[in-house]
């Protein structure tokens, strides 16, 4: 099962916003990574609203993305209302692509492969649909969390527990996801494209949690997320009485580059 977006389709845009300047960056090495010419193809499972393929799209690239959520891509199709350009949208599967093999020169998975039961079999896709010379960038970035901010996670789990609900990742994580690149004889280029600070406070963090903002609290069933928070947040207030308490993170966002596999 792939999560749908969907519910966020009117707030992600807001709360995975990237600064301009690394946006530029982040487009650059894409660029140079996939050895993109005017004819290079590029292909993206879960596009969303475009944060990264617009920047792409709008230099003039043959971009196609899949989504299981129509209302991610709606905002996507809104951006580029009215301008010129080669993008293809199409609602499907990332594990079930309807596009034929050998298809695209460049594929990027930025944050999907980690939200994906069938990983392996989404990455299985993600490399029928290249050309035998196309390249694979994946996205993975780590989070250098506050104590503090530790602590509510592992509290929240906890409690979750309590419950009978497992609040593990059901996904691939990055080490999985490079293993299977090795194992399958690619050669791999890695660069941190980015290291970000980013300023929360523990008032906004519970905020979060109150929208249900972020994917793995989606994950929680209906039945148990009220009780579940009101037992967080009694928590919090005993433990942190002080909503302005800071509790930055710093984010690395790195790509992988895959090409040129063995078999």
């Amino acid at each position: 099962m792939t999560i749908s977006f969907d519910r966020a389709a009117d707030y992600y845009d807001s709360t995975r916003t990237l600064a301009p300047e690394v946006s530029e960056r982040l487009t650059a090495e894409i660029l140079r990574l996939g050895r993109a010419t005017p004819e290079t193809t590029f292909f993206e499972p879960g596009i969303g609203t475009g944060r990264v393929a617009l920047p792409i799209v709008e230099r003039g690239y043959a971009y196609t993305g899949v989504d299981v959520s129509e209302a991610m891509m709606d905002k996507l199709r809104q951006k580029i209302e009215g301008k010129a350009h080669r993008l293809t949208l199409i609602q499907a599967d990332a594990t079930d692509l309807p596009l034929e093999d050998n298809s695209f020169d460049v594929a990027i998975a930025p944050h999907i492969l980690h939200l994906i039961a069938d990983w392996p079999r989404a990455m299985d896709e993600l490399r029928r649909v290249l050309k035998p010379s196309g390249v694979l960038i994946y996205f993975h970035h780590t989070t250098n969390k506050t104590a503090t901010r530790d602590a509510v996670g592992q509290q929240w789990r906890q409690i979750l527990a309590g419950y009978g609900h497992d609040s593990g990742f059901t996904g691939g994580v990055t080490e999985d996801v490079l293993g299977r690149l090795q194992e399958q004889g690619a050669t791999l280029e890695t660069v941190v494209v980015a290291e970000l600070s980013r300023e929360s406070t523990m008032g906004s963090l519970m905020q979060a949690y109150r929208d249900r903002i972020y994917s793995h609290m989606w994950r929680v069933p209906d039945d148990i997320y009220p009780q579940a928070l009101a037992d967080l947040e009694a928590w919090a207030a005993q433990e942190f009485p002080d909503l302005n308490i800071s509790i930055a993170s710093q984010d690395t966002i790195t790509l992988t580059a895959a090409y040129h596999w063995a078999g």
